[in-house]
């Protein structure tokens, strides 16, 4: 019988409900006429574009990575701001500035289109006038009594908006206008008394992203301040993690909390949110000790827009598919170890290079090094991406059963080394027994096939395998024989 795939990872709390893993693989839909349902293609991997070991300031990973209105790509590690330059430009990159202290948190940066803004969460802002494609001159601090600092900077309307740490306050600069500071042009959260934790310009909006609850603010055009609050927009589900906050497809996602509890992933279009994370996914992060330094990030490839979610003190990586609403787990080196990157953007959207077309960046979280995400790179800049799929629980009423045959439906033609492992778990996926490896020779129509399984009551099979090479995996076919008992 076919034994398909319909699912991206759905680990549910007790295993015996569901023990689907899924790493380092993405679930695509076909259509109705294809063999399977779902296809599940490699993710993407990374090469490196650019290491910046042995600049001045630089820190032990990526903090900040921005790409700005004229197209010119913004860089933050340790306390360094350095403008990437495209790739083949001489020099490759040049050193901006230095941020006035580390704070070891994540830089955020936004722009009006003439000027940069960062901010990094202290109370120092930085500037950086813009021209042509690139950052016309140095980064300067923000020398003004109204500007308070913040986590996150943002851009509507011709305003630079910013939230200011620890308070329920959220400021703006004049329009058009970075400096001077308005002493005047500010508010408070007002829907509630919870404290101002992130912000977010998503659709001519402000959304106020409080520690339990999200408000929703618009251009009242009003004086002193011109911005008001938009009336019942007051959401009962706050933000667990500044840095969670993402917008892309035509929405705002973070890691939430409430008065009751925290750890959903919500998508806020409009004036309302909805969840997007399930059962399996909340209960992990449930184990997590701390998910408050959670880092959001979005990056799209083949139709496929993926918001990310990197959780530092668990050492975990999460993908959500907003197109087909599955989650899959990225890691790097192992099965457990979290993927690599710590911030992405995308390049050449504006600017265009002859020979380069657009990419998908990110910094790395271990080191001063550009990463390029792209779906032809089958390794993490050089080491194997090891790739797992587990099945869903194969029963027959209770009964044993005899397991003859189990062929996975796998192109493993361009698969280097072609060798994929099966594993089994005869206790309802608690515990998987030692890997059998088959090859088939990389064969056009060769099939990865195992026999003489034995017999189980449920039994739940597992793939994995790390070989370089385009692949993908449909499902399996399975020849099993039900017993009277």
């Amino acid at each position: 019988m076919k034994i398909e795939l319909f699912q991206g990872s759905y680990e549910a709390r007790s295993p015996i409900a569901n023990a689907q893993s899924c790493i380092n693989l993405y679930p695509e839909p076909n259509p109705k006429d294809a063999p399977f349902p779902i296809t599940h293609y490699p993710a993407p991997g990374l090469s490196v574009l650019q290491d910046f070991t042995g600049t001045a300031g630089v820190g032990p990973s990526i903090r900040g990575l921005y790409m700005a209105s004229n197209g010119a790509v913004v860089v933050a590690s340790g306390t360094a701001i350095i403008n990437w330059h495209p790739p083949g430009s001489t020099p490759a990159f040049t050193l901006m500035g230095q941020l006035a202290s580390l704070t070891d948190v994540p830089v955020s940066m936004s722009d009006n289109g003439a000027t940069l803004v960062i901010v990094d969460g202290s109370t120092n802002g930085y500037t950086a006038p813009l021209s042509g494609d690139t950052i016309a001159g140095p980064v300067t601090q923000i020398n003004d009594p109204a500007f308070y600092g913040a986590n996150r900077v943002d851009n509507i309307d011709t305003f630079m908006i910013f939230n200011r740490p620890k308070t329920r306050t959220f400021y703006t600069t004049t329009s058009n206008t970075i400096t001077p500071f308005d002493a005047l042009y500010f508010a408070n959260k007002e829907g509630y008394n919870d404290l101002l934790a992130s912000i977010a310009a998503l659709h001519d909006n402000i959304w106020l992203f409080g520690n339990v609850t999200t408000e929703v603010w618009f251009n009242a055009g009003a004086a002193p301040f011109p911005f008001a609050r938009m009336p019942n927009t007051v959401l009962q589900q706050g933000c667990a993690a500044p840095y969670s906050v993402v917008v892309a497809d035509n929405a705002v996602y973070w890691l939430s909390q409430d008065r009751w509890g925290r750890n959903m992933i919500m998508r806020g279009e409009g004036y309302s949110a909805k969840r997007v994370s399930n059962f399996a996914v909340e209960d992990e992060w449930n184990g997590y000790t701390q998910i408050d330094n959670t880092v959001g990030m979005v990056f799209q490839l083949g139709g496929h827009q993926f918001i990310c979610f990197w959780f530092p003190t668990a050492n975990a990586w999460w993908a959500y598919d907003v197109m087909t609403g599955l989650w899959h787990r990225r890691t790097y080196n192992d099965t457990s170890n979290a993927w690599l990157p710590s911030c992405t953007a995308g390049w050449g959207a504006v600017q265009y290079v002859a020979g380069f077309p657009n990419m998908v960046i990110a910094g790395d979280r271990t080191a001063p090094r550009l990463l390029r995400i792209h779906t032809d790179a089958y390794t993490d800049a050089g080491t194997p991406i090891i790739r797992q799929r587990s099945w869903l629980h194969l029963q027959t009423d209770g009964k044993r059963a005899q397991h003859g045959r189990f062929s996975a439906n796998m192109t493993g033609a361009q698969l280097s080394p072609d060798q994929v492992n099966l594993s089994w778990s005869d206790d309802g996926g608690q515990s998987f027994g030692a890997a059998v490896p088959q090859t088939v020779h990389n064969a056009t129509n060769g099939q990865y096939q195992w026999r003489r399984l034995g017999y189980a009551r449920d039994r739940v099979y597992q793939l994995q395998w790390q070989g370089s090479g385009e692949h993908a995996l449909n499902g399996a076919w399975i020849d099993v024989i039900p017993h009277g008992t």
